[in-house]
């Protein structure tokens, strides 16, 4: 009985070795080091087993693992070995760029190649040559457009032939992506003039070359046009005047500000599957500037499902302008989070509620700022939204200290600057309190161009 228990042991140890033997594995993915991984192979499988037990619920539930259909179990395994080991490579190009900043296998992401990630975040740009006058109107010109008139100038003689294909080029660019996209019309209802006389001279009040952040190409249902208005809105019953509170005009005097440490900012929360960053950055800044306006006495959390669902101007889980979600706050009021709590982790935005009572949370427009002192100046006063190029692998893996370089550079989603020292922007996301310093992170301070990771290049903050 022993010797046939000790060989059905041998048996089932025999089995476990066979399974990630070199002579079953592939190589997978491109950029692998394949023999590196062959010889490191066991100790990935640890790795991944550990990262499995902390993360592997976490990113199931938020569509973070790779497709499974028509895969062997010995095939998936395979696979997450190869994509743990891939983000392992990355890990160490992100340490050398970024020596004061801490990388680790131990995120949510991992499961995803850089590529993956990169579409999970990425964003789709409306480009144009519109700004927004004085009349409330404003017009788009896309690449398209400019299509039409090569076209034109063809037959008149005034461009070649190989200028009008690289132009065609363009314009079924256009034709593609804005079918995935749909036509995004400005508001024109006269709101957009007083949110432009509120802008102080020298801000940048137009449409940004990154207006639209967050849209991912259609991995997750689309939002369905919502069939009711949205929720009436009740007006307080007294207004607080704006100003910067005594405890931040210390802060800003001894050069630092960290609104995480005063009673309003809401905890860390999650857009899961959903591309709904534009939301979470609008309704932090929004609900921080009401509660600092008003004293910071307490925090009246606000409901970034309204916005997803009921926000037209905007699309949803695919993606949004935080400028036009500043548009719909101001005109139609926030309802609480509790009354309209979030429900679109899953990827999925559902049709508009009017079933909770909006309330008026005092915003008066917002301002488009440019350059570090504007951004710091703003801090002073309350959280500022900004945009980032977060789709690559410094953002995937980063578990703390300071990034100060990103290999990427298109900004692909909206987040919030909450705080600043001498050295350091302190940054608010929304992937949870599991992904980097329990959600934030931290981005070295550079004035010159476009900031770390694109941060200077698009930021607007709420006018209370």
């Amino acid at each position: 009985m022993k010797t046939q228990s000790a060989a059905l042991c041998f048996g089932a140890v025999a089995l476990s070795t066979l399974a990630i033997s070199p002579a079953d594995a592939r190589p997978m993915h491109d950029g692998i080091d394949y023999q590196r991984y062959l010889e490191q192979q066991s100790s990935v499988q640890s790795d991944l087993d550990a990262w499995r037990a902390q993360f592997g619920e976490i990113a199931q539930a938020n569509g973070l693992m790779p497709v499974t259909e028509d895969r062997s179990a010995d095939d998936q395994e395979e696979d997450l070995r190869q994509r743990i080991f891939l983000t392992q490579q990355g890990i160490k190009t992100a340490q050398d760029a970024n020596p004061f900043a801490n990388f680790s296998i131990m995120s949510p992401f991992s499961a995803l190649t850089d590529a993956e990630f990169g579409t999970y975040v990425r964003n789709s740009y409306v480009q144009g040559n519109a700004s927004r006058a004085g009349s409330g109107s404003s017009t788009r010109q896309l690449r398209g457009e400019a299509g039409l008139d090569s076209i034109t100038n063809l037959l008149d003689g005034s461009i070649d032939a190989a200028s009008l294909i690289e132009t065609i080029g363009s314009l079924v660019e256009n034709i593609i992506s804005g079918m995935a996209a749909g036509t995004v019309q400005p508001a024109t209802d006269g709101s957009t003039t007083a949110l432009s006389e509120g802008a102080p001279d020298g801000s940048q009040a137009g449409y940004q070359f990154s207006d639209f952040w967050n849209w991912d190409w259609p991995n997750q249902q689309p939002t369905p046009t919502p069939t009711t208005s949205a929720p009436p809105t009740t007006q307080p019953a007294a207004t607080s005047t704006p100003s910067s509170t005594e405890a931040a005009a210390d802060s800003a005097a001894s050069g630092s500000v960290d609104w995480t440490t005063s009673a309003c900012m809401a905890p860390i929360q999650s857009q899961g599957s959903c591309g709904g960053c534009w939301a979470f950055a609008t309704v932090s800044a929004v609900e921080s500037a009401q509660c600092i306006a008003n004293g910071e006495t307490s925090l009246t959390k606000y409901s970034e499902q309204q916005l997803v669902s009921c926000d037209t101007q905007d699309w949803g889980c695919n993606g949004g302008a935080p400028v036009y979600a500043f548009e719909y706050v101001q005109q139609n009021g926030l309802c609480t989070e509790s009354d309209y709590p979030y429900t679109s982790d899953s990827g999925y935005a559902s049709s508009c509620s009017s079933s909770c009572q909006s309330s008026d949370t005092g915003l008066k427009g917002y301002s488009q700022l440019s350059g570090e002192s504007d951004l710091i100046s703003a801090i002073d006063v309350h959280p500022v939204v900004v945009a980032v190029a977060s789709g690559n692998n410094a953002w995937k893996q980063y578990t703390g200290g300071v990034l100060s370089s990103c290999d990427t550079s298109e900004l692909d989603h909206a987040v919030v600057a909450v705080g600043y020292d001498s050295s350091t922007l302190k940054i608010r996301n929304s992937w949870g309190s599991y992904w980097g310093e329990e959600g934030y992170i931290r981005l070295a301070r550079d004035s010159s161009g476009d900031g770390t990771c694109g941060v200077l290049t698009d930021m607007s903050t709420p006018q209370m």
